[in-house]
């Protein structure tokens, strides 16, 4: 297992909640997908994902979980991230 594992949160750039001309606009976050990337013996990569993460999980939580289920496994933990999106209306 690599000791220099870090956790990378994947998201969209912060946005103004008001649209042109003062209106205000919706913000919904939509449940995100947990990603955990290994790195095998033969240099390639292999990606788990844990579907329908809920945006209230946090951070500490997350990394946690990725790092539980590494340690099950024989592959080499390279990477663990969240991949998560927004929803804008007016």
């Amino acid at each position: 297992m690599s000791s220099g594992v870090s956790a990378v949160i994947e998201d969209l750039p912060p946005r103004s909640n008001k649209l042109d001309g003062g209106k205000k606009m919706t913000v919904v976050e939509n449940p995100g997908s947990l990603q955990i990337v290994f790195t095998l013996p033969d240099e390639t990569t292999r990606r788990e994902s844990i579907m329908n993460i809920r945006p209230t999980a946090t951070d500490q939580d997350l990394y946690d979980i990725g790092l539980a289920i590494a340690n099950l496994l024989n592959d080499t933990l390279s990477d663990i991230r969240l991949v998560s999106t927004k929803a804008y209306s007016a």
